[in-house]
Parts: structure tokens; C-alpha cells; sequence
């Protein structure tokens, strides 16, 4: 093992990124205050819970058996559902549906995408907990599926429209590091070929038609990516675990297990997220007014811009 300072470092880093996640999705539309008291209660309510019963020998991982190597039921279905709650009950950004809404900078995204994937061997081999096969494996396959998902979001893209998209790459690149999360140190290459080839797929659909069908407002597709791409991983990892490599097969029995995981974060989320946001909404608020929203809320609450005139 680790010392256990390195390992209580190592899960702290698990703790801030994921509801930066939520964050994501309701950019430009929730109070700073509002914000900071959402991601307490949430971090309290959510993250700390499931990270107890999946990795800390609780329900989920203890009693009923489900596996997760590095945080698709954790980090990446917990706080996509969240998102999608979070979004629906502030409602749309001003404009939303009206106004074209173009990313900020995709020099920006590229760039941002590359430190992403770089990070993310950090996150799942290091899961491993020591540098040894088991994160050489892990290394090996998030390298896969992010690359494979990548280039299939991106040919879908071509197949339908004959415009293949640096956001379209990047997304697909997110959502194979998201797909192969859970999977990671269970599955072995031709497994995380799958996952890719998933991750390309399914997230696609659910962020340029689903997305549109429920007419939610997620400004960064947290819902889509890591929502839906969690539950595709945790449930691939099912069918897919390969038992010489971390002891666990995939069949029916072991995806009965992750199913049943899913449900329990699923509902979970989106229950506590709808009892502290309007907790929020009842004491403090959720939204700035209009007229605060259309200024920025950089200018007001913080008093600064990203670019100066």
C-alpha cells in the first residue's frame, strides 16, 4: 500500500473534483453563496456516503458485491444526476434556446481536454494504489477507451453532418475516460476497445437528441458525459470484468450487482440533490436576479472579468 497521508490526499482530490462537476452544468445562472452551501451539503449528503459503501467496505461494495475501480458510480453517475436535478430546478440560462450559445474558446476545451486526460492516469491507475501491473493495466486501457472514444464521437459526427468537430473529439475523449472509469483495473484491452466504442456512442446520443428532447439546460453536458457515461461503464464493467486481472468475472451475476448499483446511486442523487437545492432556495436563494445574470455574475459577485476590455 500507500502511506496514509498520500492515500488521504489521493481521495481528498476525488472529493473537489466531483462536485466541480455540478458546477459545470449550472455555469452562469446560481449565486456564489448559493454554490458554496450546495457543494457542503452536497459533499455531506452524497459523496461521502457512496464513497463509504463503495470503497470503504460499506453496502455496495461490501454486502453486495457491486465493483468500481476508480469512480464511475462515485464520481461520475453521483454527480451527473445531480447535475441534471440541479439544472431542472434552476432553470435555463437567460436566452437558453433563443440565443446561440457557441463554446468560450475551443483552443481553450483542446487544451483543457489534454490536461483532462493526462490527470485522469492519475485517477484511475493510481487507483491501483501502487505502481504495479494492475496500473500498468489500468493505464493501458483508460489510454484506449479515450482514444477510440474520441474517434467514434467524432465520425458520428462526419456520418451525420460531414462536420467532425474538435468539441465533438473532445467530448468523446471525456466520455471514454468516463466510461472506462469503473472499469479501469477490471477489464482488459479488447474490453476497453468496447468501452470506447460505447463512450462514442451512447453520451453522443444523449447530449445532441436527448438533450433537446427533455429540454434541460447543461451548459457542459455533465448529465450526458458523465451521467450517462458512468452508468454505460458501471454496467459494462459487469459483462466485462476479465477475473485474471483483478480477481472479479464478468457474467450475469456480477452485472445483477451493478445494476442494482446504479438504481441505488441513482435514486439517491436525485433525491438529496432535490432536498438541498430547494433547502438553498428556501434560505438564501438559488439564482441572481436578471439583471445580475445579464451583466455577469463575474462583475457582480466577485467584482473582476475574465478579460479585461
Amino acid at each position: 500500500g500507500v502511506p496514509e497521508t498520500v492515500w488521504v490526499m489521493f481521495q481528498y482530490t476525488f472529493a473537489v473534483i466531483t462536485p466541480a462537476l455540478i458546477v459545470g452544468a449550472i455555469a452562469e445562472r446560481m449565486k456564489f453563496t448559493a454554490v458554496l452551501a450546495f457543494v457542503t451539503g452536497w459533499l455531506f449528503l452524497v459523496y461521502f456516503p457512496f464513497a463509504h459503501m463503495v470503497w470503504g467496505g460499506g453496502y455496495i461494495g461490501g454486502t453486495l458485491g457491486a465493483i468500481d475501480f476508480a469512480g464511475g458510480l462515485v464520481v461520475h453517475m453521483s454527480s451527473g444526476y445531480s447535475a441534471l436535478i440541479l439544472a431542472i430546478i434552476l432553470g435555463p440560462r437567460l436566452g437558453f434556446g433563443k440565443e446561440k450559445m457557441a463554446p468560450h474558446s475551443m483552443v481553450l476545451c483542446m487544451i483543457g481536454t489534454g490536461i483532462l486526460w493526462v490527470g485522469w492516469y492519475g485517477f484511475n491507475a493510481g487507483s491501483a494504489g501502487a505502481a504495479n501491473g494492475l496500473a500498468g493495466s489500468a493505464f493501458l486501457t483508460t489510454t484506449l477507451a479515450a482514444a477510440i472514444g474520441g474517434f467514434v464521437w467524432a465520425g458520428l459526427e462526419y456520418f451525420i453532418k460531414k462536420q467532425p468537430s474538435v468539441l465533438g473529439f473532445c467530448s468523446g475523449v471525456v466520455a471514454g475516460l468516463v466510461v472506462i472509469t469503473p472499469a479501469a483495473g477490471f477489464v482488459s484491452a479488447n474490453g476497453a476497445v468496447l468501452c470506447g466504442i460505447a463512450a462514442g456512442v451512447i453520451p453522443f446520443f444523449a447530449v445532441v437528441y436527448l438533450k433537446k428532447w427533455i429540454g434541460y439546460d447543461d451548459a457542459l453536458d455533465t448529465f450526458g458525459v458523465h451521467a450517462v457515461g458512468g452508468t454505460v461503464g458501471t454496467l459494462l464493467t459487469g459483462l466485462l470484468a476479465v477475473e485474471d486481472i483483478n480477481g472479479q468475472a464478468g457474467g450475469l451475476a456480477l452485472f445483477g450487482k451493478q445494476f442494482i448499483s446504479v438504481l441505488i446511486v441513482l435514486v439517491w442523487s436525485v433525491v438529496a440533490t432535490i432536498i438541498i437545492a430547494y433547502v438553498v432556495k428556501a434560505t438564501i436563494g438559488l439564482r441572481p436576479t436578471p439583471e445580475v445574470e445579464r451583466l455577469g455574475l463575474d462583475i457582480n459577485e466577485h467584482g473582476e472579468e475574465g478579460y479585461a476590455d
